[in-house]
């Protein structure tokens, strides 16, 4: 992996990447919070405009996200006046753009002062929920165009937008136009919160890529010479395998190990599933099963009834893909009869299943299960009947 080391802490170096790997077109970058990948690209961006090759556009999904303080202070970590060889020494952002602007100390009133900017942006902030109040613009036309397209937290816990994947799509086209010829580079940015990103499957990256940390991936496309580089960047290995400060200092819970090592080494941060008691299940009667199909991977459902209270419950747990005959969720329409396409149907499956599902007695194997299951109820909300 890609490390450089500054005030004794490891970060990783986007610029070694672009040395190693120069041509792509697409950088999935995956890791816990504190790696500086967001830092990173965002330093290169900086300076790739001062050297002339175009602008940066910084991309969220929401637009309540490129509001506010958050957004004012994206590039307070920088060191501009070096990025910029001494020409301005901060990045403003003003009415969706970035501009650069020098700062000097006034003598007089005793604080600094802006001494001039820059008229012209070093970058933009789109968000893709509200993307489409610009898309008629060709804002890069002016600027050079953009180099770098940076998708901060590409992957969330909570909900992803409807056809997420063709919108960013439509950005990218927007802003990219017909510079074809210019060397753009699109970065995601992403926390590892769930197995499942309805980017994935789009980029080919698969669920043996994101099994383990400390693995980097070229994906590339039949019939075209686009790539796409996609790294699970681990945490960095300390001298003498000493234990990771922040962890035991902060987060060594016993009882959610996994999920606090999330944040500070970059394993996959899962919600705590529910899971049964074994003398629960050893007095219940088995009902039906169901299996279920989502992100590449096939899970079923056994319903069950506890003998003591009558209750009825589900557990989620791996499984192979159904025989002939077994019904099954699934998202995408398929020529079966058995295929169950989403939980909103009326099948007697799936009103059963929202029935277990309000008295909340979903349980499962493990917490990659849950994952599944949770991100399979997510996109099954947004099929519209």
């Amino acid at each position: 992996m890609d490390l450089i080391a500054e005030k004794k802490k490891t970060y990783y170096d986007v610029e070694k990447l672009l040395a190693d790997k120069p041509d792509a077109r697409y950088y999935f970058l995956l890791s816990g919070r504190s790696r500086g990948k967001t830092y990173g690209v965002l330093r290169r961006s900086v300076r790739d405009h001062n050297d002339g090759l175009g602008l940066f556009a910084y991309v969220r999904r929401y637009d309540e996200e490129i509001k506010g303080k958050n957004i004012q202070e994206l590039f307070s970590p920088q060191n501009i006046d070096e990025l910029t060889e001494g020409k301005y020494n901060k990045i403003a952002f003003w009415r969706g753009f970035f501009y650069l602007e020098k700062w000097v100390y006034d003598e007089e009133l005793g604080q600094m002062k802006r001494e001039y900017k820059n008229p012209e942006p070093c970058g933009v902030a789109l968000a893709l929920n509200t993307w489409e109040r610009n898309k008629g613009q060709d804002i890069g036309a002016a600027y050079n165009g953009f180099k770098n397209i940076i998708f901060d937290e590409a992957i969330t816990g909570m909900n992803y937008l409807n056809n997420e994947f063709q919108t960013f799509k439509q950005v990218i086209s927007s802003l990219v136009r017909d510079r074809y010829d210019q060397d753009t580079k699109i970065w995601f940015l992403a926390n590892p919160l769930s197995k499942w990103c309805p980017y994935f499957p789009n980029l080919g990256i698969t669920k043996k890529m994101i099994e383990k940390p400390n693995q980097r991936f070229e994906i590339h496309y039949p019939d075209t010479d686009m790539t796409t580089i996609f790294e699970y960047i681990g945490s960095p290995k300390e001298e003498n395998s000493t234990p990771n400060k922040v962890y035991t200092t902060f987060f060594a819970f016993p009882n959610s190990e996994s999920k606090s090592k999330s944040i500070t080494e970059g394993f996959w941060e899962l919600e705590d599933s529910m899971q049964l008691p074994s003398q629960v299940y050893k007095n219940s009667e088995f009902k039906k099963k169901v299996k279920l199909y989502f992100g590449e991977q096939w899970i079923k459902g056994e319903i069950m009834r506890y003998n003591e209270t009558g209750v009825y419950y589900v557990v989620w747990s791996p499984s192979k893909a159904p025989k002939k005959g077994e019904y099954y969720f699934i998202l995408n329409a398929v020529p079966d009869k058995y295929a169950i396409i989403g939980t909103n149907t009326g099948h007697p499956y799936a009103e059963l299943l929202n029935k277990i599902m309000r008295t909340n007695q979903i349980y499962y194997s493990d917490n990659t299960v849950a994952d599944l299951f949770h991100g399979f109820i997510k996109e099954s909300r947004k099929i519209v009947r």
